[in-house]
């Protein structure tokens, strides 16, 4: 839901308030360096599967020397390092929107506000934290470095499963878990066990969730490959998500896939969601062109079908715009954006343009 405010001229008095007022959402990555890379995105986190606190390979080198326009110099070195002891690292996300939509009305969205702690116990054994200021969040222990480049975590955390967007309005998180649209669909979380394993080019991870009364059980399954061929960088798997709950039955199954040639990439998501008896389409594409170094081009297109049924209704959202990380500790999304809407008995409301500005301050 869309809260109203003062148009975005007014909010943009207010960017630093913004930033202090963000609120939890689920810890996210960006998905097109792992396409950049050809990697899993454990390169950079240190969550087996991705997403939240960045590891020092990535905080202190990939970073600040090759995705921010400039790195740190060398009397900022010792301030920019997030180890707080050897072993113990810690970071932070804060994500903050500011949206204009045709007609004038505006949105003040805190999108994400997480600190995290990850501590090696030694053992190939890790404790990971998380806190979000709404509470959500995710805590578990991990044992990687078991066979085939494996790993097993058990605690509280969001199951393995697609593209984990930055973009909250990328249809394969906005309409995932609901199709009439949540801003964060973090009803995911659950606790439970989780284990994964990377044979050469092939990632897998599987999680079986006992959720709370209003969440219920849930399992996910994931798969994908990665194949570099000459200059190229592809990859292509799917995924697999159900979620049970008294009187609620939830399902998603898709396929993801990426495509990284020189400065050009693209990744690509699409599922099928099913909500009882309801079986719906959900489509999500991104593609940036990398200008230089801190500096992408970025378009997106996303599609949903609530029920395959076109006569019913559906959405269409397509964008354009930029993303620029001058310093390793700041970036910023700049997008227009169309929404088209065909009315039906599903899906309410019509056409309209919007623009939005997004503010990542990270460590």
């Amino acid at each position: 839901m869309r809260q109203r405010t003062a148009p975005i001229s007014a909010g943009l008095a207010g960017l630093v308030t913004l930033l202090a007022l963000v609120s939890a959402e689920q810890a996210l990555g960006v998905p097109r360096y792992t396409a950049q890379y050809g990697q899993d995105c454990k390169l950079c986190h240190v969550n087996p599967t991705g997403g939240g606190l960045r590891d020092l390979y990535a905080s202190q080198f990939i970073v600040p020397e090759e995705l921010a326009a400039r790195g740190w110099r060398d009397d900022e070195v010792a301030l920019a390092s997030p180890e707080l002891a050897p072993g113990v690292t810690v970071g932070l996300d804060l994500r903050s929107l500011l949206q204009q939509q045709e007609g004038g009305t505006g949105t003040n969205l805190a999108m994400q506000g997480d600190f995290y702690v990850g501590a090696e116990l030694g053992f190939g054994l890790l404790a990971y934290f998380e806190q979000g200021i709404n509470g959500s969040g995710e805590i578990f222990g991990a044992w990687r470095g078991l066979p085939l480049d494996g790993y097993v975590k058990a605690g509280r955390f969001l199951p393995d499963y697609g593209w984990r967007f930055a973009d909250h309005q990328m249809f394969n998180r906005r309409y995932l878990a609901d199709v009439d649209g949540t801003d964060s669909p973090r009803g995911f979380h659950g606790s439970g066990l989780e284990a994964g394993i990377s044979p050469g080019a092939v990632t897998v991870s599987a999680s079986l969730l006992g959720g709370t009364e209003s969440n219920g059980d849930s399992y996910a399954a994931r798969i994908l490959l990665h194949q570099v061929l000459g200059p190229v960088n592809a990859g292509i798997g799917g995924s697999v998500l159900r979620r049970d709950r008294p009187g609620d039955s939830r399902r998603a199954v898709g396929g993801i896939w990426y495509l990284a040639v020189g400065p050009l990439t693209w990744l690509g998501e699409i599922d099928e969601t099913r909500q009882d008896d309801r079986l719906g389409n959900l489509v999500a594409n991104e593609l940036t062109l990398r200008i230089r170094r801190g500096l992408d081009l970025r378009g997106t297109y996303n599609f949903q079908d609530p029920d395959r049924d076109r006569r019913n209704g559906l959405r269409q959202r397509t964008g354009a715009g930029v993303a620029w990380m001058p310093i390793p500790v700041f970036n910023l999304l700049a997008m227009g954006n169309y929404w088209k809407i065909d009315e039906g008995d599903l899906v309410a409301g019509s056409s309209y343009l919007e623009g939005e500005l997004v503010l990542h301050v990270f460590f």
